[in-house]
Parts: structure tokens; sequence; C-alpha cells
């Protein structure tokens, strides 16, 4: 790694590899969060741990700063844990392999953790070095924020003294956010009926793979293929073979589009040879469908044990009418921003209870800028699944965050960004759940800015954050503080 070793965020980058060599997935951050609080003790910063989980970090101002504005930098402690198929990656135990790749920096087919370990890396490098000018500092790393806002939802109105609050955790370098979406969860618990399969029937696995994912905000308008509605297309269009489904599941995240997807049918053995053939068209049309979007979609079929049972016809039609017709994807886009998502679901996970009651858990994540939209369309999604005799609960829902035009601190760090770049930076909303949305109804006074480097396709082994843009990140941070009045 002696690229980042001489880059302008050489510190940066030295935090970030720490970081990546720590175990920290999404409610598994307490190795990281101990290796913090022995770096803060060693560095004398003060660095405590709420009832909640979040670490809050203070250091005093520099000489001749004590009366600026106090800042508070933010960035979350946990990361989305994403790999390949055929990876062996325990997330839970293995450090992450990065890997370079000419100006970008990877995983080895795992989630990088970029998102928001660069973010949370920048703080703890500000913390360390003393030639770095600033007012009064907190840094605030929120726990499980990827899962649930967890950290931010627990966050107490008293914790923090600051007035502006710095968010890491935007992905496009030159772009300023000032704006995110609110989201909501729907939670869908369908309990099936099954019966036992007949023993001279054969059993057949159907798997779709190779999808790109992403996250369910961000890479929303991408057009992507969710793995569980394609499969759930795909055995729609068997009905020319009489089967039974025994097995459905798919995705593995609500924020992730989901990338693989698998299903076991039950059939007698003479469609064997017609089954093979169908789905073999059926990947040639898939593949035309999202050519140029999903270069590596992967269905196949081959023969597998036989299940004990399969799903009733009530209960197999429920299902999957279920799945064909629940809304996905991009509903509305905001009229104020340009390409910027403005309502949209995501239909993320699917898993199946197989023991003495039954039922398929299915998960969808609602977004959007605007409080109506988002409750409108999960009781949209809610009554839909209803309809199929589930059982729906929403939960986890938080606010978005509002833009605020007469911001003092996203007007300082445009001017820094021009005298830095020689251009002006882009003003965003980002369509993904920031937790500044949810900061602003506990300190609502706050100023609140989000910005980042650039990062492709989080919340997917794909994740990769491009290096130059990590520098101008670490340029604009430091400049910002020392410029805050």
């Amino acid at each position: 790694m002696q690229q980042l070793q001489s880059t302008k965020a050489a510190s940066l980058w030295s935090y970030f590899l720490n970081i990546c060599a720590i175990p920290h997935p999404s409610k598994h951050e307490q190795q990281l969060v101990v290796w913090i609080l022995n770096w803060a003790k060693e560095k004398n910063i003060s660095c405590i741990q709420d009832k909640t989980g979040n670490l809050i970090l203070r250091k005093p101002a520099s000489t001749g700063y004590e009366h600026k504005t106090p800042v508070i930098l933010q960035a979350h402690l946990d990361m989305v844990p994403q790999k390949n198929s055929q990876t062996t990656h325990d997330f839970l135990t293995d450090p992450i392999t990065t890997v370079i790749d000419g100006e970008w920096l990877h995983a080895d087919n795992t989630t990088l953790g970029a998102d928001n370990g660069i973010g949370m890396a920048s703080c703890l490098a500000v913390l360390a070095d003393n030639t770095i000018v600033h007012g009064p500092l907190e840094v605030l790393l929120t726990t499980d924020e990827e899962t649930g806002m967890t950290g931010a939802f627990g966050l107490q109105a008293d914790s923090l003294q600051g007035k502006i609050l710095i968010n890491t955790d935007s992905e496009q370098e030159g772009e300023l956010y000032v704006g995110c979406a609110g989201g909501i969860n729907v939670n869908i618990n369908l309990a099936y009926e099954k019966m036992e399969s007949e023993p001279a029937d054969s059993a057949y696995e159907i798997s779709l793979s190779g999808l790109k994912g992403g996250h369910s905000g961000c890479d929303i308008n991408l057009e992507r293929a969710n793995a569980i509605k394609v499969l759930a297309g795909v055995l729609h269009n068997l009905d020319a073979i009489p089967f039974h489904l025994a097995c459905f599941e798919g995705g593995s995240l609500r924020n992730a589009i989901p990338r693989e997807a698998r299903a076991v049918i039950v059939c007698d053995r003479q469609y064997q040879n017609s089954l093979d053939i169908i789905i073999n068209n059926l990947h040639l049309d898939l593949a035309n469908k999202f050519n140029n979007i999903e270069e590596n979609i992967q269905l196949s079929v081959k023969s597998c044990d036989l299940p004990s049972s399969i799903l009733t016809n009530q209960s197999q039609s429920s299902l999957l009418n279920s799945l064909n017709n629940c809304d996905n994807g991009v509903f509305t886009m905001d009229e104020n921003f340009s390409n910027v998502v403005q309502t949209s679901s995501n239909l993320g996970v699917i898993t199946q209870n197989k023991g003495e009651q039954t039922s398929f858990d299915i998960q969808v994540l609602v977004r959007s800028q605007i409080e109506e939209e988002k409750h409108s369309s999960a009781e949209k999604i809610t009554l839909h699944f209803q309809n199929h005799n589930a059982v729906v609960r929403q939960d986890g829902n938080y606010p978005g965050w509002k833009p605020n035009p007469n911001s003092a601190i996203y007007k300082i760090m445009e001017e820094q960004y021009s005298r830095l770049f020689a251009k002006k930076p882009e003003t965003m909303v980002i369509h993904a759940g920031l937790e500044c949305g949810l900061f602003s109804d506990k300190y609502p006074h706050w100023d609140m800015v989000s910005f980042g480097p650039t990062i492709k396709f989080p919340h997917s082994p794909d994740e990769k954050v491009h290096i130059p843009s990590v520098d101008k990140y670490w340029q604009l941070l430091v400049a910002t503080l020392a410029a805050i009045d």
C-alpha cells in the first residue's frame, strides 16, 4: 500500500487500513470500539461510549481558535457485510483484504467498508494531527447505522455541545449534500401451508446470481435487476410445467439491492428436459433485457435432494403473486434536483421459516424526500401484502433532512472548495438515509452539511473508492475546519 502513503491524505489512509483490519459489520462493532477507546487513551484524547454504543471524542481548540464555533465531525462505525457467493470471507473474524487497481481501492470479493470507513478514518486523523487548526472539536461515531440507524436514534439531546455538524457519509467528490431522504421499513410475515412431496417426483434448484446489486438508495435509479423480483418472474413463466414450490430465498439486507436468489421446485421427472430448455431460454431473455446493465447475470437449474414438504397450491400462488406485484424501484423523481430520486422502494430480503410456524419473512425499505409520499408508499405496499393474508409491520421510521438555503457551513465549504480546486461544488440532495435527518430532530439548531470522496457501488462486493478523490476530500476537510468562524 505504498501508493497510499505518498498521497496528501496519507494519515487518513493509515487509519483506514487499520479499520479494515478490524471486523466491524453492523451490530458487531465492538472490536473496533475497543480499539478506538484504547487508541484515544494512548493519544490522551477524551473518549466516552454512550448507552447506545456511540463514541464521542473531544479535542480542545487549537491555540487562537478557542472562540470559534464548536464543530462536530460525524461518521458511523459499522460497514455493510456483502460478499460474492464463492467467497469464504467471515465478516465477524476476517480482516478486509484491500486491493489497488489503478486509481481505485477495492476489496477482494467483499464490500470494502469505505462507506463509512473513509469518513471515520478522517475523523481519527484530524484528532491525531496537532498541526491541523480548528475550533473546539467533537467527533461522533455512531453505531449500527446501516441496519437501523440505532446510534442516531439513541443519541441523547444533551450529549454534544457543537453547533455545526459535518457528516462524512456522502459518496461523490465535488458534491456538497444539504438534504437526504427519510425511510421506513415494511416487514412482512406471510404464512404458508405445506404438504408432503411425492417420493416419485424430482427436485430442482433454480438460482439467479451474478447481479451487481448495490445501495438501495444511491443505485436504485440505475435499473439494476432485483434478484427476488426477477426470480419470482422466472417462476411465473414456468406455467407450462406443473411444479410445486418448496423453497424461495433471496437478498441479505433491506438496504441493498438483492444480487442473488434461489428457489427449489418439485415436479415429475419427465419435465426435466423441458425445464432445462425453458430456463436456458429465460436466461437468454434476461441477458438481453439487462444488456449493458447486468453483464454477468446467470440463471441456472440443477437437480437437488427432494425436500420433505412443498407449498400448497394456494400458498404458492399467494407468494408468487405477492412478489411479482410488489412495487419496487423508482416511483418519482425530485423536481428541484436533477437526476435525484424522490421516492422509491427496495424489495430487499426474503427468508423462509420451515419450522412449526411455516412462513416467509420479507423486508421492504421505502425511501422518500417527502414524508407524505414515504408513508403513502409504505401503506400501499402494506395493503398489497395484507391482501395476501400477510401480517405486516412498519418500523424504523426516520425523517428526511430538509435543505437549509441559509446554511453557513455550506457557504464556507463552497468557498473553500472553489479556492482549492478553481470550480464550484454541486449542491445535492441524496436519496439515502443520512443520519442528519434524525440529528435535526434532537438538535434543531445544528447547521449541517455532508460530503465525502467518490465511492462507487457501496453495499456490494464491487464497492471501490477513488484514491485521488480522497486527497481532495481531505484537503477540503482540513481547509474547512480552519475557515469556520
